[in-house]
């Protein structure tokens, strides 16, 4: 019989005791689905290193999913590739999402504000909010929350004639309030927000194809500006473009509610998002699917979001 020296023997490596470098190489290379299976393994592997978001997700060619929930703590998240998962996102039971940018969620829930990413469970926690209620409140955020130069800008309606719009920078423990009226000027409904790096000013979208245009650096009395969108090539060359594109209808027209089998009794109130394209930034505005029989619709919400992984220090904190 042929024997072997002792030497030559290698012991076997448990799952578990795999070496850091190469479970971080393995997480570097899943989509966010097996990337969360990945991690319920065990505590180790829980707590192995892994990239800000998986490669295949982070494509800038690849299109948004879509999270569907109610008043549950269990969602419906759907991907472009018609697969439906059920998955538990306490964090948004009974909660209104403001803006959705590069995989964050900026939430309002009962009083409190704060930015989430989904798929780690990262959360932080901003100061006290001037409104404890929202209604038709619309954020944008220029960068994500843990940079340094993220700001916040969230616009609402005082009354008919008057907007205003709340601002914090990262760092600051208060809100700054600046509100506007509108004099003779109109302003629809806001169902978008974005916010433009080059000229540091943000834009709002109403529904009446027009943008109201925010920025701090300018003075008082010229840091708001409302302008008319056209969609044909005007031929008066002293008139600007906008530093982004734009989705109306993004939800009716990609035919989500047959795909995901959402009866015409719910009705959804639909957060848009941020996508950041090839070169360009894509904003999906909000919409709302009203039920077709309103005496039994059931009230859902729905964001749109880029599917992002990001781990952050126990200690961030705005």
């Amino acid at each position: 019989m042929k024997t072997f020296p002792c030497s030559s023997i290698k012991p076997i490596v448990p799952w578990v005791d795999l070496p850091p470098e190469l479970l971080s190489l393995i997480t570097s290379s899943l989509g966010i689905i097996d990337l969360l299976s990945f991690r319920g393994v065990c505590k180790d592997w829980r707590l192995a290193p892994c990239t800000a978001s998986a490669e295949v997700e982070s494509d800038p060619s690849s299109k948004p999913w879509f999270i569907l929930f109610g008043e549950t703590e269990y969602c419906t998240l759907y991907n472009p590739n018609d697969k439906i998962y059920s998955i538990n996102f306490p964090e948004l039971k009974h909660s209104t999402c403001l803006a959705s940018n590069q995989g964050w969620l900026l939430l309002f829930q009962e009083g409190s504000i704060f930015f989430f990413c989904p798929f780690s469970q990262a959360r932080i926690d901003l100061p006290w909010f001037p409104h404890q209620e929202i209604s038709e409140h619309i954020a944008a955020f220029s960068c994500p929350p843990t940079s340094l130069e993220c700001i916040v800008s969230i616009i609402n309606r005082c009354d008919e004639n008057t907007l205003e719009i709340n601002v914090l920078k990262r760092g600051e423990n208060a809100w700054t309030t600046h509100t506007f009226e509108l004099n003779k000027q109109s302003f629809g409904t806001i169902i978008g927000g974005i916010f433009d790096d080059e000229m540091g000013t943000f834009y709002y979208l109403d529904n009446a194809s027009q943008t109201l245009t925010f920025s701090m650096e300018a003075s008082k009395e010229t840091n708001y500006v409302i302008y008319q969108i056209v969609t044909d090539s005007p031929d008066d060359k002293s008139v600007g473009y906008l530093p982004f594109c734009f989705e109306k209808s993004y939800f009716r027209h990609s035919d989500l509610q047959d795909r995901i089998g959402l009866k015409d009794e719910f009705s959804i109130s639909i957060c848009g998002a941020i996508i950041r394209g090839h070169g360009v930034n894509i904003l999906i505005n909000n919409e709302c699917i009203e039920a077709s029989n309103r005496s039994e619709k059931c009230q859902m919400k729905g964001i749109w979001i880029q599917p992002r992984f990001f781990k952050i220090p126990t200690t961030q904190s705005w």
